[in-house]
């Protein structure tokens, strides 16, 4: 497909619930809950509208995990989960990791796991119809399927 499209200057229309194959395939992707587009664009312009990268911070020992909390506040919006893990968006990307970094070595916190997420097309999914895709690694039933289509236009017809 991709030398179809790339090398010949075939369109190639794509329709997939694997989103990690759109996201290596695709020029453009529209994803289609209920018989609506709710997203178009490359996959970078439709991860970007989404957010920012976060980071997972899991402490070594779960007695800190307020400590942890207040640290992390400073960085952006922060959400803890189940586990005792605390995940915080960066708004500045991930060049802030270096900064989180050195802040829990200096407040001398350690930390047993320590995860940055970008942003994914599942993330998306998820983000502009309210559920996540069979496949996306939670175990959930199959949704609506996310159409996504390669195209090259035209100008000058």
């Amino acid at each position: 497909m991709e030398r179809l499209a790339h090398q010949e200057g075939i369109t190639v229309f794509l329709t997939t619930q694997y989103l990690e194959e759109a996201d290596a395939l695709a020029d453009r992707i529209g994803i289609i809950d209920h018989g609506r587009i709710v997203a178009e664009g490359t996959p970078g312009q439709l991860k970007a509208e989404i957010g920012s990268p976060t980071v997972e911070v899991t402490p070594a020992d779960p007695d800190v995990g307020e400590r942890l909390a207040e640290l992390l506040a400073r960085f952006g919006e922060m959400r803890r989960n189940g586990r005792g893990s605390i995940t915080v968006q960066l708004p500045g990307g991930e060049a802030q990791l270096a900064e989180i970094v050195r802040l829990l070595d200096q407040a001398e916190l350690r930390v047993e796991t320590l995860q940055l997420h970008q942003p994914s097309l599942d993330d998306v999914f998820l983000a502009k119809t309210g559920r996540k895709l069979e496949g996306s690694g939670d175990g959930a039933p199959a949704e609506a399927p996310a159409q996504t289509r390669r195209r090259r236009r035209r100008r000058g017809r």
